[in-house]
């Protein structure tokens, strides 16, 4: 049994301070590991999101381009498609290096199959140099029906990622809340054990102090020792038997005194 009040008061401080420390190291692991997963998933899929964003740009520029063409410009319309083509397919690359999602491969055939038809149908109409109106017509029947099922294609693998970035942030969300439960149950049974180390300083350090003082402003010479009622081992019992001892000698001089 631990007899040093001194030794009691510093155990139970330092019991605090471990329970608020173990509280702080499991929330700082908790958002580091959160953080390591998540961080990777992000970064792909934000590549994949610019990708996307790049492919959809470069397809609206090869049909402006197309059109350009078509209207008489040649010249101008030939390399805005031919530029237009080589950000795409260097889009699709990237998108190709940054698969994160279970469907996102079968999004990126399903563009790379688009974007070559589409293609294939644009190069015909400039191999085939027809006139404006035979261009436009077959542009109107075929070329803009392939355009818009790629740009569907790309705009899928847009809202997959965009999509699994928001599903990501509820994910952050709640291993946040998960990260900051130990500290709060700590919190929680800190103070509880605060209440407890008050209720237990109050029986071991105010109520013997007390029970001193009574018993020193009670006494009387006749009754010969002080009686805290003190019962543990501890500093305030060492002192009411010093104190005794100190009356002990005192009365045993003043007994000497009188004879």
């Amino acid at each position: 049994m631990i007899r040093s009040l001194q030794i009691k008061l510093v155990l139970s401080l330092s019991l605090l301070v471990v329970m608020l420390l173990v509280a702080a190291v499991m929330s700082m692991m908790e958002f580091r590991n959160m953080g390591d997963s998540v961080k990777g998933v992000l970064n792909n899929n934000f590549s994949s999101i610019e990708a996307a964003k790049r492919m959809m740009d470069a397809l609206e520029r090869e049909d402006s381009g197309l059109l350009l063409w078509i209207i008489g410009d040649r010249e101008e319309g030939a390399q805005t498609i031919h530029s237009s083509q080589a950000i795409i397919r260097s889009a699709l690359r990237d998108a190709e290096k940054n698969i994160t999602e279970t469907d996102e491969p079968r999004h990126i055939s399903d563009i790379t199959e688009g974007y070559d038809a589409y293609h294939a149908s644009v190069l015909t109409i400039l191999e085939e140099a027809s006139p404006p109106a035979e261009a436009k017509e077959t542009y109107d029947n075929e070329t803009r029906l392939l355009f818009f099922r790629a740009k569907l294609a790309v705009n899928a693998l847009l809202m997959l990622n965009q999509e699994q970035m928001y599903h990501q942030s509820e994910i952050i969300q709640e291993r946040s809340r998960r990260a900051m439960m130990p500290a709060f149950i700590s919190l929680v049974a800190a103070v509880l054990f605060a209440l407890l180390l008050f209720y237990f300083i109050r029986i071991y350090f105010f109520r013997p102090v007390k029970q001193l003082t009574e018993s020193i402003r009670d006494y009387y010479p006749e009754k010969g020792r002080l009686d805290g009622g003190i019962v543990t081992r501890d500093e305030f019992k060492q002192l009411e038997e010093e104190m005794n001892n100190l009356i002990s000698r005192l009365l045993w001089r003043r007994d000497n005194h009188k004879e």
